[in-house]
């Protein structure tokens, strides 16, 4: 029981994700090198403990919403109080849940005494993010829409930044808005693959059921466009290096995972090569944005 306990709670870790968590340190780190070159690794150290206990907990409350709403339809339906190792599974993602809701709590307590009140307002919005993402996404499509990105890219991007130098420059806020689009894509798009099964569930409410898989296809399509202008734009106007067009490279991926969208609608889950494109350009495009920022 204990075995399985642990296996439920290894598995809130999504790795995409806690990739993309990594990513957008680097992206904040790029940030710091471009403005002060220099950066103290231990403070480093810190916002990469902050960034992943965050990560943890968002995942773990999210994987707790998601088994109580499935066990509870499967429940009712079948007119049983549900089977003991899915309760114990359920019960174990909350436990998880609490605890790393409480070391989140601890962690923040320390930046705020170590770092002073400017990284408070990080911690209250990504406190909101933490308690309300699981119970709000299923009833607010929108809010799950942006929630991934505003949770995994602007914050983490700009507590990078705060802990490593004390300030949020503007450099930041221009570059966290890159990762923020291409990280709700990412949800969205993983997300066709679940629409046949929550529609069985009335409290399920994502975007892509809420709305469709067309309507859900033009706001990647806006995302993902938008992440590539901005890129582009901001080099024009001189906010990023032209060296920085380079994090264009894998951008085209994201839009042949467009075309399987399209065309493969919720089946897009049956055809993985089009998933890994849009976590390839994902992950990828901030990536060489870090690091042209570096090299600059």
């Amino acid at each position: 029981m204990l075995a399985f306990r642990f296996k439920a709670v290894l598995g809130a870790m999504n790795l995409s994700y806690l990739l993309l968590t990594i990513v957008c340190i680097f992206l904040g780190f790029s940030a710091v090198i471009a403005n002060h070159g220099d950066v103290n690794g231990y403070l480093l150290i810190a916002a990469c403990v902050a960034a992943f206990i965050g990560h943890f907990s968002i995942c773990t409350f999210h994987e707790y919403s998601d088994l109580k709403h499935t066990w509870a339809f499967k429940a009712n339906r079948e007119r049983h109080h549900g089977h003991p190792r899915a309760r114990d599974q359920v019960n174990s993602a909350f436990l998880a849940g609490i605890i790393a809701l409480v070391v989140s709590l601890l962690c923040g307590l320390f930046l705020v005494v170590k770092f002073g009140l400017g990284i408070l307002p990080i911690g209250i919005v990504g406190l909101m993010v933490l308690l309300s993402y699981s119970s709000m996404m299923k009833k607010h499509p929108v809010y799950s829409l942006l929630a991934p990105g505003f949770g995994f890219a602007l914050l983490i991007v700009l507590g990078t930044e705060y802990v490593l130098v004390g300030q949020y420059t503007q450099l930041v806020w221009v570059i966290a808005l890159i990762p923020f689009f291409l990280v709700n894509n990412l949800w969205l798009l993983n997300n066709y693959g679940k629409i046949n099964h929550s529609a069985d569930e009335r409290n399920s409410e994502d975007f892509p059921m809420a709305y469709g898989i067309k309507v859900s296809n033009y706001v990647y399509a806006a995302f993902a466009t938008l992440a590539a202008l901005m890129i582009i734009v901001y080099v024009m106007i001189g906010y990023l290096p032209a060296l920085s067009l380079m994090a264009l490279i894998p951008m085209p991926l994201a839009f042949y995972a467009l075309y399987g969208a399209i065309k493969f609608g919720k089946d897009i889950a049956e055809q993985p090569k089009f998933l890994r494109s849009n976590l390839f350009a994902t992950v990828a495009t901030p990536v060489l944005l870090g690091l042209t920022l570096i090299l600059d």
